[in-house]
């Protein structure tokens, strides 16, 4: 009886320690695409700044001036777009690791649950 409960244990201590390998795996992936993707929106922002400065710089008279000023609704338009675009990307990423998360969780519980109904199996037929 008390080596069927080590062993029980046991399994039940290596299927959560798998659960929880696999949940830091599924964090782990999702915080690089998190970053990847935050220091290329970062990149394309600071281009677009210095861009934009350098321009600034080469202001020299009134229709240069204009000519920068022309432009500035264009640049915010594009920067504005690239926001949307990496807010949504943001947004699918944060759904994909729920829908992930949900999943493994639910595996996970399954699991767990099949070593105690097998537990429990096993003391019923002894």
């Amino acid at each position: 009886m008390n080596a069927k409960m080590t062993e029980t244990y046991e399994t039940a201590a290596k299927t959560a320690a798998s659960a929880a390998n696999n949940a830091g795996e599924l964090v782990v992936k999702n915080i690089e695409k998190m970053i990847e993707l935050q220091m290329g929106s970062a990149k394309v922002y600071a281009e677009a700044l210095l861009s934009n400065a350098r321009e600034a710089l080469e202001v020299k008279d009134a229709q240069s001036a204009r000519s920068y000023f022309e432009k500035q609704p264009e640049i915010i338009r594009g920067i504005v777009q690239r926001m949307t675009k990496d807010s949504g990307e943001i947004m699918e990423l944060g759904r994909a690791y729920v829908d992930e998360a949900q999943a493994l969780f639910t595996k996970s519980a399954a699991d767990l649950g099949a070593v105690v109904q097998n537990d429990a199996k096993a003391e019923k037929d002894v």
